[in-house]
């Protein structure tokens, strides 16, 4: 059914794909506007939108058929299909606007999401945290608030072993416990100097007592006050499963890692953050329902644009120094096909007193084994 949709409407398109290859039509990853004049692009956004409107539908389709072949996408119905087009053809036309502004410090890119509007993306992917305070039982996280951080303006825990490969919470609002258990895996490493995967399927189903909600949120505090008092199970021995929004009942495991204790970052302090992040990878949350994060390709976030309504825990793995600009190296949980292979860099400061780019600074803790 899905491959005679996607021919009638080929057909209905002027046989786009016989008339262009995809290696004519560009990267998928990076697109740019053909035929736009720099004239046009100098002139402002108001020129530069008026172009994108009038580029050739072809074109546009090719893209589209390079994301369906790219990301595996299927839809039931040929109008379904005839909408995913018109919200892909609407997201790559703003992509495409963004890259040309050249004040711009980052990029964006067609990827999974590129199909969905901002209402899909924020219901689907985003909007996992519960906000500090709403959880049924107290962690015990004593606030951390040491400035003493290494002069060095570049560390990444990443490169240093003490962080797991980039995994994927599906549409499942379990961003939470990503965040946690690469924390933990990160204390676990500096401790021992083994790297083990945690299980954030244990964290989804098990800590619900704790005031977490599974595919429907919780919070990095909670799940660290989980793992003090229960122990975390291995990934390998308790999978990941919830990835398509449903959960199941929590299973025994053996416990390979313990945690003895947790700290909250002061809030809105970038330098303390830094010296905690200097500790080890430090949870964080964000504000992630917006384009900036639903498109980002590659450079440093420095647009106030992404908010600072926390929705989303991601987690810092280190920070350093872009084309003169500082910037949190921060980790995703949307797989390695988002942004730079699953990492996002946002813009840091040294000030004491600021929420920072999509509110990185306000909410950071960490556990202690």
């Amino acid at each position: 059914m899905y491959i005679y949709y996607r021919m009638s409407v080929l057909k209905f398109c002027f046989v786009a794909c016989a008339l262009f290859s995809n290696s004519i039509m560009g990267v998928v990853g990076a697109p740019t506007l053909r035929g736009a004049s720099s004239a046009a692009a100098a002139t402002g956004t108001s020129a530069v939108v008026e172009e994108v409107y009038n580029v050739d539908y072809i074109h546009e389709w090719s893209m589209f058929n390079n994301f369906l072949d790219r990301f595996e996408k299927k839809y039931e119905t040929l109008e379904d299909f005839v909408s995913r087009f018109g919200v892909f053809r609407s997201n790559l036309r703003h992509i495409i606007v963004h890259n040309m502004d050249h004040t711009q410090n980052f990029t964006m890119a067609v990827n999974a999401f590129t199909d969905l509007t901002a209402e899909e993306f924020k219901a689907k992917y985003v909007g996992g945290m519960l906000k500090r305070g709403s959880d049924v039982k107290k962690s015990s996280c004593k606030t951390f608030t040491s400035t003493s951080a290494p002069s060095s303006e570049t560390l990444d825990w990443v490169t240093k072993g003490g962080v797991t490969a980039v995994k994927n919470q599906g549409q499942c609002g379990s961003c939470w416990s990503f965040s946690a258990t690469g924390a933990m895996e990160g204390a676990w490493f500096t401790h021992s100097g083994n790297l083990v995967s945690l299980s954030e399927e244990q964290l989804v189903e098990c800590s619900k007592k704790y005031g977490n909600m599974g595919c429907n949120g919780g919070m990095m505090d909670n799940a660290f006050q989980y793992a003090i008092d229960q122990g975390m199970c291995s990934e390998e021995a308790y999978p990941y499963t919830s990835g398509t929004g449903t959960t199941g009942s929590c299973q025994k495991c053996t416990p390979v890692v313990t945690m003895s204790s947790c700290a909250n970052v002061a809030a809105d302090n970038q330098v303390v953050l830094k010296a905690a992040v200097a500790l080890g990878p430090v949870s964080i949350a964000i504000e992630a329902d917006t384009a900036v994060f639903q498109s980002y390709s590659s450079g440093v976030i420095t647009s106030s644009k992404c908010g600072t309504t926390l929705d989303h825990g991601v987690l810092i793995a280190g920070y350093g120094v872009e084309d003169g600009i500082k910037y949190w190296l921060v980790k995703n949980s949307w797989g390695a096909d988002w942004g730079v292979n699953g990492y996002v860099k946002i813009e840091r400061s040294d000030s004491t007193s600021d929420k920072g780019i999509c509110g990185i600074a306000m909410e950071a803790s960490f556990p202690i084994v």
